[in-house]
């Protein structure tokens, strides 16, 4: 009999949020919020004109710290979390500011402690504008611990310590 993983939840409502990505106290940050759909992790998000580069363009980093969050999630709904150790982004299309993207993440393979990913970006009429994958380095319960030592709520979140 196998054990199923911890239940962590994809996103932030701890004492917290302050993640740049993902943190609902962070004010000038994307404010992404994911849910599982399957084997995936999805999120969506508006180009907004402070995270332009080239006028009404999205700045790439932008979209690649979309990327990296969404692909982030995917060791969360096994139970664990991952920093990223590697990150390839390959840009296809502008993502114009306003555009309602969505990034969807899967899991391509690891063992250990090592998680490879993979995601994408679509447009609103299903054209691909960025892909990515990564490699994760999973973090261990006292890693984690030693993250939150300063969020009680955010340690119960994580289920450690």
């Amino acid at each position: 009999m196998t054990s199923q993983p911890a239940a962590i939840p994809l996103n932030d409502n701890s004492d917290y949020g302050l993640c740049f990505a993902c943190g609902p106290r962070n004010d000038g940050g994307l404010h992404l919020t994911f849910r599982r759909e399957g084997d995936t992790v999805v999120t969506t998000y508006t180009g907004l004109p402070h995270h332009q580069g080239f006028p009404g363009v999205i700045h790439g980093a932008v979209i690649t710290c979309l990327l990296d969050e969404v692909m982030s999630r995917v060791p969360v709904i096994e139970g664990r979390w991952g920093m990223s150790a590697k990150l390839e982004v390959r840009f296809r299309l502008p993502i114009r500011v306003g555009d309602v993207l969505t990034a969807t993440a899967r899991k391509d393979g690891g063992r250990g402690a090592i998680m490879r990913t993979s995601a994408t970006v679509t447009l609103p009429d299903g054209r691909l504008a960025a892909e990515a994958t990564a490699t994760f380095a999973l973090l261990s319960p006292n890693t984690l611990a030693d993250m939150a030592q300063d969020y009680p709520d955010l340690a119960r979140t994580w289920q450690v310590g």
